[in-house]
Parts: structure tokens; C-alpha cells; sequence
């Protein structure tokens, strides 16, 4: 699996989605095109990623595409996110080549820390394995 060390989730993120705006030309429309709709794909990602702060995607990023712990504060910033875009962050996350090859392990991953913020939120103990 890729190796990203300090790298910040959120830069990566914008980074990554101002990529795909740009090389699908979506940046670029004319003025007088539509605004965007909730149906958009790009808009959704947007949204769900301003949701969090840069250290809680850090967390969160480390947790599902490594070892990473994710603290209670993350927890509550992740579950008011959302899981759909949670799923849908990681989803395109896995689109990109590196992760890809290690989906089922990061999907895993991705479960266990949505569940286990679930349970933080809820005020349920954590099993011992986590």
C-alpha cells in the first residue's frame, strides 16, 4: 500500500478532486452553464469532505488506509459527516490505482472505524479487538 506519511488528507483530497475537475473540464464551463445539482458527482465529495477539519482527515485517512487510531472528537466530526459520505470518500479513494489494490483491507478498515465511531457517538463500549 502507498505510503504517504505526513501527508494531509484534506490536501490530498483537494488536490485529487481539483484534478479531476480540471481534467474533465468541469472547472472550465462557460458561465451561462447550470449550477451544479446535489446530483453531480464531484459536489457531494465537496460537501462531505468540508464537513471535517484537516487533523480528523488525517485521523480518519490513517485509520482506514493504515493503522491509524481515530480519537473520540474524529469519531463525532466522522458520524455527523455521514456514512454515505464516508463510503463515497473512500470509494473514490479506492479509484485511484495505489489504494485500489488493497481494497478489501481498506474496506474492512473503513467498516471497523465507522463502527467504532458509531459506538463512541453512542456511548457503547468498543469491543476489545479494536
Amino acid at each position: 500500500m502507498a505510503k504517504f506519511g505526513t501527508s494531509s488528507f484534506g490536501i490530498i483530497l483537494i488536490f485529487a478532486i481539483g484534478a479531476a475537475l480540471i481534467s474533465s473540464g468541469y472547472a472550465f464551463e462557460s458561465a451561462i452553464s447550470p449550477a451544479p445539482t446535489e446530483d453531480d458527482p464531484y459536489v457531494p465529495l465537496e460537501k462531505c469532505a468540508a464537513k471535517l477539519t484537516p487533523a480528523c482527515g488525517d485521523e480518519i485517512f490513517a485509520g482506514v488506509f493504515g493503522n491509524g487510531k481515530v480519537t473520540d472528537h474524529c469519531c463525532y466530526k466522522l458520524v455527523e459527516m455521514g456514512k454515505a459520505c464516508h463510503d463515497r470518500l473512500v470509494d473514490w479513494m479506492l479509484s485511484i490505482p495505489d489504494f485500489g489494490e488493497d481494497a478489501p483491507k481498506i474496506l474492512s478498515n473503513s467498516a471497523k472505524i465507522w463502527y467504532h465511531c458509531i459506538s463512541v457517538v453512542k456511548g457503547i463500549a468498543p469491543s476489545p479487538s479494536f
